[in-house]
């Protein structure tokens, strides 16, 4: 079995370079670094990950938890962050807890038994134990499309709530006073009624009052969403505008307009939010609010790397940008037909 020292020999380097090169490879100059990477390449050695955990006080893994990964942005905020990772030598353990939060607080328990250096979880709604045993274990973490007002939890995102008012004025702004809301499934908690809520205040700062026939709660399965569009648009009184949860709604209320032969935005406008792929590549393009994935990506990386770097004495950071709202073909004003 190839050992350290043979290694050490082959890259014409000392043993405890080896060591650093797997432990703590930002510590080496680049060009001694590639050389003992190339060196465990040509001998194939595998550092007895035990040995190396003890050595370092590591295991060189970030335990990363998502509610799912049936969601672009999702994805791509953890392909970001999982590579600036992959730079320094560490390796991602990924999993999913489909919204179920004791599979959360079961799954985050695992992790911190297989000894990750670092916890990145996605949104602010969490099992009610999951933080405070992250933090009473003091295991560096960051919460990914989130904000903390208090100041307690190292955080990466935007406001919903003002992003989704912004959304509101901007059509109200177009001359829109007929609204529909479809705000996803009413069971998924926190983070639709934080966005609803911020519709509500946006159009109230108007002086317009969302009726509660306008608002229709639907799981993501676009049938669903179509026959609450259709509801929605076969009323009395018609909204002119509806602002969706998300691209995915989005789509598929302009779909059912396209089916009922109603005119996007001609004679409704409609929103979105997240700027998924399909919100530039669909006809017609969709107005919707830019949530970036790859910033909250790059930023999470940042925030939690800098506290493993600091051994437990950096203060909660938070990370907090402004979601812009993008503007394309599915909105105009309700007089242009």
């Amino acid at each position: 079995m190839v050992n350290l020292k043979q290694v050490a020999a082959l890259a014409g380097v000392s043993s405890s370079t080896v060591s650093r090169a797997i432990a703590a490879p930002e510590r080496l100059h680049p060009e001694t670094l590639q050389k003992v990477r190339e060196a465990i390449a040509s001998l194939d050695y595998v550092p007895f990950a035990p040995a190396r955990v003890l050595r370092s006080g590591r295991t060189r893994t970030i335990g990363i938890v998502a509610p799912t990964l049936m969601n672009e942005l999702y994805a791509r905020a953890i392909d970001t962050l999982e590579s600036e990772f992959l730079q320094l030598g560490y390796t991602g353990l990924l999993t999913c807890h489909r919204d179920n939060h004791d599979l959360e607080l079961s799954i985050v328990r695992a992790l911190i038994e297989r000894g990750v250096d670092g916890l990145a979880l996605i949104g602010s709604n969490h099992h009610h134990d999951v933080l405070s045993l992250i933090r009473r274990q003091k295991i560096p973490y960051v919460l990914m499309w989130a904000v903390d007002r208090e100041h307690v939890h190292p955080t990466v995102g935007y406001d919903n709530h003002l992003a989704m008012g912004r959304v509101a004025e901007y059509l109200v702004s177009l001359g829109h006073v007929g609204f529909g809301v479809l705000p996803g499934p009413d069971d998924t908690g926190q983070l639709s009624n934080i966005r609803l809520s911020g519709i509500r205040e946006g159009l109230g700062r108007q002086g317009i009052a969302l009726r509660p026939q306008a608002i229709i709660a639907t799981p993501y399965d676009p049938e669903a969403v179509r026959y609450a569009t259709r509801k929605l648009l076969c009323q009395a009184n018609p909204p002119t505008a509806l602002i969706c949860n998300n691209d995915f709604i989005a789509a598929a209320a302009i779909a059912e307009c396209r089916a009922l032969e109603i005119s996007v935005p001609g004679q409704v406008s409609v929103t979105g939010f997240g700027d998924w792929d399909l919100a530039r590549l669909g006809s017609p393009s969709l107005t919707t609010v830019r949530s970036d994935a790859v910033r909250i990506g790059h930023l999470s990386a940042r925030n939690l790397l800098k506290q493993i770097n600091a051994d437990g004495d950096c203060m909660a950071e938070q990370d907090e940008f402004e979601a812009e709202l993008i503007v394309r073909e599915s909105t105009s004003n309700p007089s242009a037909t």
